[in-house]
């Protein structure tokens, strides 16, 4: 269970990182302005690649047991993050970015020993190292550049990388590398905090620090996890992982040469824009990206022991059916839709909810306390290895919270308070999740509250019509992740209290967010 905290602890520092740092967003100038090739039509504080990068170090200086190539690796990652920032500030040219990201992978490949060594056919083939080297920059530079372009629509290149990060922690526990595991779970928790800001209609977005920081802890954590002596994993995997941001970036730069401009000017030709021309609204373009990078994690992991070379073909598969469709769309005028209306509600509904709305309202407030005050008392009362002075603190401090924050007050909460809500939310979980108990049968109860919570906040939600309750792509990642990845064929059940903790935590912070609505 060591990826449950860290992955946690990232995710909260990250979540409240954030509204600290967009307060000083304008003061310090990281805004991104509307523009001819952005979507976005208000100024939007780019500050999630720093909030994302105070989650992961916070993480891993406390809970992750680093040894000196991991020190590498995120110092890579910080000096990365740094040129970034910069970026983000100052607009750099693309040569001095490339610099920093040139000395960022020398760092991890040669004091990291970050390697491309060898190629998975019938057998593991070495490759020497005149090939080996230069094959290992161009491959991370080229995976931290491919996240940054895709990074064109709100909540997209945060979701895809949070699926990669998944996928690398899963199969780098599969080969007993637990660091690499670990560290992968770490920057996931981390994205997972970024994603509620930045689904769409995103608050705040990531910025080229983010972009780079998650394109390039992908390349290096998909390195490790498939070039270990140990490992099993074929090396070919993680382009098959990537390949929707690899699709993304070679058919946007062989267009842009065809066409005689620099592969590096910027301009609407990118998989998402593509999708937006044929109708498809902003969220329903993300949702699609979404499906087709979950279908790759479900066929990399399937295919995680064949050789590099039917890997690449259906990579190469991938490449022509997701050209070839798009394709035949434009060429016959194919739009997923004529207008932009949508259905309303049956006149059943809204008479129902009409007549019922106070009440439906109150109780579901009442439902959600009560039940968050069971599955609390639940969770601290069987949780063994835990000394009972702190079980009896954590439980009064919820209960505090609780009855303080989102029964008694009405006033809006600061951020510190919701801080605390989460942060002790947080701790109820890992304790449900991560520490073994007296009996499985009174855990397996705790569910009951967590259904109840769960079933009264869509009741008020569809009460009271909210936008920030709407269902959106991140829902989708949720439940992928929750869902399908626990089923797969020989998963570990590590991986299955991993998925158990996510799901727990959505329907918690979707429930503590329906209380802290009625201040």
């Amino acid at each position: 269970m060591q990826f449950v905290m860290p992955f946690m602890l990232a995710m909260v520092v990250t979540m409240a990182a954030i509204p600290v740092f967009a307060r000083v967003a304008g003061k310090w100038l990281y805004v991104d302005f509307p523009g001819v090739r952005k979507v976005h039509e208000t100024p939007i504080p780019r500050i999630g690649g720093l909030a994302m990068t105070a989650g992961v170090f916070v993480a891993a200086a406390i809970a992750i047991p680093l040894r000196s190539q991991d020190l590498w690796f995120l110092a890579a990652t910080a000096l990365l993050v740094l040129f970034g920032a910069l970026d983000d500030r100052l607009d750099l040219d693309y040569r001095v970015k490339l610099a920093g990201q040139l000395i960022a992978v020398g760092i991890a490949v040669f004091a990291g020993g970050v390697r491309i060594q060898s190629i998975t056919l019938a057998d593991r083939v070495m490759l020497p190292a005149w090939l080996s080297l230069p094959l290992s920059v161009v491959f991370l530079v080229g995976i931290t550049n491919a996240i940054n372009l895709a990074d064109g629509l709100d909540g997209l290149a945060g979701g895809t990388t949070f699926l990669c990060l998944c996928a690398i922690a899963l199969l780098s526990s599969l080969g007993h590398q637990w660091i690499s595991a670990t560290l992968a779970a770490t920057f996931a928790g981390a994205v997972l905090g970024f994603l509620p800001f930045n689904t769409y209609p995103a608050s705040v977005f990531m910025g080229d620090a983010g972009s780079q920081l998650l394109g390039f802890a992908i390349g290096v954590l998909s390195v490790r996890a498939t070039q270990n002596p140990l490992s099993l994993i074929s090396t070919a995997t993680p382009i098959l992982l990537l390949a929707v941001p690899i699709l993304d970036t070679l058919s946007v730069m062989v267009q842009r040469v065809a066409e005689g401009r620099s592969p590096f000017h910027g301009d609407k030709n990118h998989l998402h824009h593509k999708l937006l021309a044929l109708g498809f609204a902003h969220h329903e373009a993300v949702a699609v990206i979404y499906a087709l990078q979950a279908l790759l994690f479900v066929i990399a992991y399937l295919l995680r022991f064949e050789s590099d070379v039917l890997i690449l073909a259906v990579v190469g598969g991938f490449f022509l059916v997701a050209i070839g469709s798009l394709q035949v769309a434009a060429h016959r005028g194919w739009r997923v839709r004529q207008d932009e209306q949508q259905a309303g509600d049956t006149p059943l509904r809204a008479a129902v909810i009409a007549k019922h709305k106070l009440w439906l309202t109150l109780w579901s407030y009442r439902a959600i306390a009560a039940s968050l005050s069971v599955y609390a008392a639940l969770v601290v009362a069987e949780t063994e290895p835990v000394r009972r002075n702190f079980r009896i603190l954590a439980l009064g401090l919820l209960g505090v919270l609780v009855a303080f924050f989102a029964i008694l007050r009405v006033d809006p909460l600061s951020i510190v308070e919701k801080v605390a809500v989460y942060v002790v939310i947080t701790l109820i979980v890992y304790l449900d999740v991560g520490v073994v108990h007296h009996d499985p049968l009174v855990m397996s109860l705790s569910w009951i509250p967590i259904g109840i919570m769960g079933t009264a906040s869509v009741i008020r939600t569809r009460a009271i019509a909210d936008r920030r309750f709407q269902l959106t792509p991140l829902d989708l990642i949720i439940l992928f992740v929750v869902l399908v990845v626990p089923n797969l064929p020989g998963i570990l059940r590590v991986s299955q209290a991993v998925a158990l903790a996510i799901a727990k935590l959505f329907i918690l912070f979707f429930a503590i967010e329906v209380l802290f609505s009625r201040a």
